[in-house]
């Protein structure tokens, strides 16, 4: 039964019992939300809600105005028109509290949830975050450096990849917000993946946790000054590594995102590749930008990616907060400096489970074989 027919057979029903049991036998009969080519139907069950909204990547997560209610039935619903590509992930908010959807199963990766997840019927997911797990897998070990500079301890991760040997020589990718990309991109399963079937070279990881990530982020040079002269120097030091920019890629998301395309700025002959993905870049009103516009090409490789949902990314209404927009501007200043670009939208939102999946394209297109 659609849900539509649903709907038909409550109008008709004869009594409120018949009605209820219409409802308890569908929703038992099928997860939410109901996909049909570009229509999602949210439905929720309740006998005493006074009002049930949603809330998601296309609302910036703020509630929508109430879902419909059918008199004398247990039953809410709300109708949406998305992108066939499009993955989202939201909320069901009743009497003004926000939960997981109860009759959807999926969940998505936590960093800002937990949220429910939904994929329209024209999302595929690479095959990096659905194939089984990668027969040989790498190595990930926990360091820590007292760093002069910041005079701060700073933890991080390396990441060794399957079959590791000190006589080879390995790109390296440096992560912000390293933990975020170890616990909810799981990066490490992800290089495996890529590795094992031949679509990178072997490389290493290096994911550094943030201290305090609004300032760290924040085009700061001292933090810059802390990659450049004291981590990458000790990981050169220490490990096989291609010392060449053109053999480390920076790697963020947000703010994240910011610091790398800052870093690379700052020192293009360490770093020559940049994978920014929902990046702040209108940060301080396009600072980054003027930054880039006023020197000449310095040979960085850039892939940017961004949710077409990244409209208002706070939900205050502030063109700052505009990392659509804000990424259309970097692509194009760039490739009018003559610099190497790929920038992309997706029909998704500010979100892990959006970044996590488009490591891969980034890697391929830095290093793929």
């Amino acid at each position: 039964m659609s849900f539509d027919e649903l709907l038909f057979q409550l109008e008709n029903a004869p009594s409120v019992a018949a009605k209820t049991r219409l409802v308890r036998e569908f929703a038992d009969a099928h997860t939410a939300p109901i996909i049909e080519e570009t229509r999602a139907t949210f439905f929720y069950l309740s006998e005493d809600a006074r009002q049930v909204a949603l809330e998601g990547d296309w609302t910036n997560w703020q509630p929508t105005a109430p879902m419909s209610y059918l008199p004398d039935t247990p039953l809410w619903y709300r109708v949406e028109r998305f992108p066939r590509a499009a993955r989202l992930e939201y909320r069901i908010v009743v009497n003004g509290h926000a939960r997981l959807d109860p009759r959807n199963p999926r969940v998505a990766p936590p960093g800002f949830g937990p949220h429910s997840e939904m994929a329209m019927p024209g999302y595929s997911a690479p095959r990096e975050l659905t194939d089984s797990p990668p027969r040989v897998r790498g190595t990930v070990e926990a360091h820590w450096m007292q760093s002069q500079i910041l005079g701060e301890r700073r933890t991080f991760w390396l990441y060794f990849p399957p079959r590791y040997h000190p006589r080879n020589a390995y790109a390296t990718i440096y992560a912000n917000d390293g933990d975020g990309y170890l616990r909810y991109a799981d990066l490490p399963r992800l290089l495996d993946h890529l590795i094992e079937r031949g679509e990178i070279q072997p490389c290493l990881a290096v994911l550094i946790k943030p201290n305090d990530r609004e300032k760290e982020y924040a085009r700061n040079n001292q933090y810059v000054r802390f990659l450049a002269n004291e981590l990458v120097p000790w990981v050169d030091d220490n490990y096989p590594t291609r010392a060449h920019a053109s053999a480390r890629a920076l790697l963020g998301a947000s703010f994240g995102g910011l610091m790398a395309a800052h870093a690379a700025r700052r020192r293009p002959n360490l770093f020559g590749c940049v994978a920014g993905q929902s990046g702040f870049y209108s940060f301080q009103h396009d600072a980054l930008m003027r930054d880039y516009a006023a020197t000449q090409n310095r040979g960085i490789k850039f892939h940017l990616v961004v949710g077409s949902y990244e409209t208002d990314v706070r939900g205050e209404g502030k063109p700052e907060h505009d990392f659509v927009a804000a990424q259309r501007r970097l692509a194009d200043l760039l490739q009018s400096k003559g610099y190497t670009v790929s920038s992309a939208e997706y029909p998704e939102g500010h979100q892990w489970g959006f970044w996590r999946a488009h490591i891969g394209d980034a890697l391929k297109f830095f290093w793929g074989r």
